[in-house]
């Protein structure tokens, strides 16, 4: 509560903070707003291309999707969630002038990350989607809504951990190294590549584990079956992404005070 309480109190500072977090990103360069859509775009027909021409892999379990369909409603997603868990790592660090001169709610520079990552990948993935419905076989309308809670919780799943995080790495730089490794790790556990049904049931307790698996199911299931029952599953998770957002919230909060004895 504390927090929604000051994200509301300084949401001009918020939105402040996301548009120069998109501003300087892009900033004096057309090649990086097109790289931000290029390389997901280019994983996805790397992905293709591999397991369809050149491994022949045959996926049964599609429901009739392409396989370059089934791809982009995970990785989308997940390289949203990785890139935004990266980029607020630093987030402080990365501030660290302006949080010696100013003194204002630092988490907020955290969110900002967040938010300013979540949206500009969800903008190219709103782009592949229409591609893709123009190529294939259509997306089912129905499952937008389930598409957009996922995408919601995702992102605060990001921003909980990224709460940790970023307040460890002002004062255990290794933090940020540490996160790459994980981050991949964690990307080969999750069914991104490969539907659930592949994995050996006696190792699929890993993926019951994963949230952003659960996430991921419930996208595919809403854009490509039109499966609006997955949206029950996003309950629990979402009350799994408060209470993560809150235990980062206290991390943050107890590290916050020697933010500036470290930068």
């Amino acid at each position: 509560m504390h927090s929604l309480r000051v994200i509301w109190a300084r949401r001009a500072l918020l939105a402040s903070f996301v548009r120069r977090e998109i501003a300087n990103r892009y900033a004096g360069t057309f090649i990086g707003a097109v790289w931000a859509l290029g390389q997901p775009v280019l994983m996805l027909l790397i992905y293709g291309f591999v397991f369809q021409r050149v491994l022949r892999v045959d996926l049964q379990d599609l429901g009739g999707h392409g396989f370059v369909a089934f791809l982009a409603c995970g990785l989308w997603p997940w390289m949203a969630f990785q890139e935004g868990l990266q980029r607020a790592t630093q987030a402080i660090v990365g501030n660290g002038a302006l949080i010696k001169k100013v003194v204002f709610p630092y988490e907020l520079l955290v969110l900002a990350t967040i938010a300013a990552t979540f949206l500009v990948h969800f903008c190219g993935f709103l782009v592949v989607l229409a591609v893709l419905w123009l190529m294939g076989p259509p997306f089912e309308a129905v499952g937008l809504p389930v598409m957009l809670a996922a995408w919601f919780i995702m992102a605060l799943l990001a921003y909980g951990i990224a709460l940790a995080t970023a307040s460890v790495q002002v004062i255990v730089r290794d933090v940020g190294q540490m996160i790459g490794p994980v981050l991949m790790l964690m990307f080969y556990l999750t069914p991104i590549l490969y539907p659930r049904k592949l994995v050996p049931e006696g190792f699929r307790f890993v993926l019951d584990l994963n949230p952003i698996a659960h996430l991921l199911g419930a996208i595919r299931a809403g854009l490509l079956h039109g499966d609006i029952a997955a949206a029950w599953v996003l309950l629990p998770l979402f009350g799994g992404a408060l209470l993560l957002v809150w235990l980062g919230g206290r991390v943050f909060r107890r590290l916050a005070g020697s933010f500036e004895d470290f930068m």
